[in-house]
């Protein structure tokens, strides 16, 4: 499982190839295709690993093939990547919607299948990764596949049936909370703070935050409640943020996005 081959590296495969050479896959071993020239030179020359062209000759050199194309290109890539694969070959599926019997289906003869979901934030080695095997993927396989892509962050087990809602709370949810971001900057400056220093301010009570509720293993709530003194200024804050509803507005949103990921499903 050494050499991996990389089909479609847009912003999610360059993401997936940066992981690889973090951890430490020589660059030999790591091939891609690319259809847009442009972007295949890109690659190329920044990250020094080979653009086979072809990709019946990425599958022929790898063992593992990530398939980082667009949902709606699956029908046309699918077929092209299967037709090489034999059965020590595991094919590796990031693309949001495509169950495993989609891309079965599209392949047209069996092959090993990984579906996994990565959020943007894998681009920095801090993503959240979820992972679903084919009932034909040993365990060991899944454990070796894991361990290829832990740095680019999480990588969580889950069943097939909720890769959707995967995709809503780790691949779009940071969308939702960089809304919430931006509007505590807009109210920093609201309340007379500098633009630059809004920014700064919101971005480093983020990274408290979350360094606190993990150094400290502290559930969300325990947390809030050190914050919020009878009377104070906080539970003013938190007040406004119910009688809006709040909470039922960020699990509404994210249900809706599971909703939708499951409508957009092949």
């Amino acid at each position: 499982m050494d050499k991996v081959g990389i089909v479609g590296v847009g912003n999610m495969g360059e993401s997936v190839l940066k992981a690889l050479l973090k951890k430490g896959v020589k660059k030999d071993n790591l091939y891609f295709v690319e259809a847009k020239k442009d972007r295949a030179l890109y690659i190329g020359k920044t990250y020094g690993v080979k653009d086979v062209k072809k990709v019946s000759e990425l599958v022929k050199r790898s063992d593992l093939i990530v398939v980082a194309v667009k949902p709606q290109d699956a029908r046309k890539m699918l077929p092209d990547t299967a037709s090489s694969m034999d059965g020590s070959k595991i094919l590796i599926s990031i693309m949001a919607g495509v169950t495993m019997a989609n891309i079965l289906a599209l392949a047209g003869k069996p092959v090993k299948v990984v579906r996994m979901m990565p959020n943007i934030a894998v681009k920095v080695g801090q993503g959240v990764i979820g992972v679903a095997a084919g009932a034909d993927v040993s365990v060991e396989d899944v454990a070796k596949i894991k361990t290829l892509f832990s740095s680019a962050g999480l990588t969580v087990d889950v069943g097939e049936e909720l890769m959707d809602a995967v995709t809503s709370l780790g691949a779009s949810s940071p969308a939702f909370f960089l809304l919430f971001l931006e509007a505590m900057i807009d109210a920093g400056v609201k309340i007379g703070i500098p633009r630059d220093k809004a920014r700064a301010i919101s971005l480093q009570v983020v990274k408290g935050t979350v360094a606190m509720l993990e150094e400290e293993n502290l559930h969300p709530v325990v947390m809030r409640e050190m914050i919020t003194s009878p009377g104070g200024t906080t539970i003013s804050g938190l007040a406004a943020l119910e009688d809006k509803a709040f909470r039922g507005s960020v699990i509404e949103a994210i249900e809706k996005a599971a909703q939708r990921a499951k409508e957009l499903s092949l």
